[in-house]
């Protein structure tokens, strides 16, 4: 398409495809060449992700309040529509699906936040940010085409320039990768002092900066897993399995383990909005809330910490998986809002 006579609606349409994460890497380049042919473009742009962002902050979790939402981002664009018209635009179609696709996929908002931070209106783009705040989820594209899925609370940080020899990640979190193939371009992540390096793959990161090991589980093709502190000790992964990296404490020293024959399922399931419980300890399983669900989870006994828990997370909201911890266990709870009291029954 002829980024110079292409039109508004498609422009859109391809702004759409982008934030929501479904854009194909062809539809990436076309944008971003479109991004670049002027100021105004580039304004208009980043007016449309604010307007975007700002709205879908404002979705709640159902599904009938669709129209509100697709309402006050139309506002926002300062798009009006004719009241007596029946039949839907393409634009509209383009936010009525964006903002479904929203609504589905998590119990919350996914009120992911991408921060572009560059220099001017020269080539040179600098470091790319985007997050997943507690209560929600992300998914992007980076600029090779390769996609990724945040989990709660978690941020990646990339280059938006093209001219480097390696394509550096840093994740903050928890992050699924699919990675696009460039055998010219090794894939870096780092994460909590671990650096995993592969070329194109499928694989999920966990590294939660308060959690004494970083997860790294691969799903399909190959990994290198190190140490950034140890280069040399260089550990490989094969599909079906998984490498915890322990960070060094004041009495041990960093590690790595490997797992084989894990199902890599298990692993992922949050990227569906699922969450499996196998054995996990209450005190583990209030981590996996609160991050879920943007709460904050005490314990009037420390004790309560240490009963465990199997089961699923799926569509429940949190009220409802507390009433399953009540109803399996000696626990009973008190809630105020976004604050959550365990206590004894």
């Amino acid at each position: 398409m002829n980024t110079e006579l292409i039109s508004k609606e498609d422009i859109n349409g391809l702004i759409v495809s982008f934030l929501s994460g479904e854009a194909t890497p062809g539809e990436n380049k076309q944008l971003l060449n479109w991004v670049n042919q002027s100021a105004e473009n580039k304004n208009y742009f980043v007016r449309f992700r604010d307007a975007w962002q700002v709205s879908a902050q404002l979705v709640p979790s159902d599904i009938s309040h669709t129209e509100r939402a697709l309402e006050n981002l139309n506002r926002r664009l300062e798009i009006n529509s004719n009241a007596t018209v029946k039949t839907i635009s393409p634009f509209i179609r383009y936010f009525r699906i964006a903002a479904i696709w929203i609504l589905l996929f998590s119990l919350g908002i996914i009120a992911s936040r991408l921060i572009f931070k560059t220099s001017g209106y020269s080539d040179q783009v600098s470091d790319i940010s985007v997050m997943a705040p507690m209560g929600s989820k992300a998914i992007t594209f980076l600029p090779d085409g390769s996609k990724v899925w945040l989990n709660a609370g978690s941020k990646i940080v990339y280059s938006g320039g093209a001219n480097k020899k390696e394509r550096e990640v840093m994740l903050t979190g928890e992050a699924y990768f699919d990675v696009a193939k460039d055998q010219k371009k090794p894939f870096i992540v780092e994460a909590e002092g671990l650096v995993v390096k592969v070329h194109g793959t499928q694989f999920n990161v966990k590294a939660y900066p308060e959690e004494k090991a970083v997860e790294t589980t691969l799903v399909e093709g190959s990994v290198s897993v190190n140490s950034k502190d140890n280069p040399s000790d260089i550990v490989t992964l094969k599909p079906n399995e998984q490498v915890l990296f322990f960070k060094a404490t004041g009495d041990r020293r960093e590690s790595l383990v490997v797992t084989k024959g894990i199902d890599p399922e298990r692993f992922t399931l949050w990227i569906n909005d699922r969450l499996q419980i196998t054995g996990e300890t209450l005190g583990s399983l209030a981590v996996m809330l609160e991050r879920k669900y943007d709460v904050k989870i005490h314990f009037e006994i420390p004790a309560l910490k240490e009963l465990r828990f199997t089961g699923y997370i799926e569509n429940e909201t949190i009220e409802q998986v507390l009433e399953m911890i009540k109803i399996s266990s000696s626990v009973d709870y008190t809630m105020k809002e976004r604050e959550i009291w365990l206590k004894n029954k």
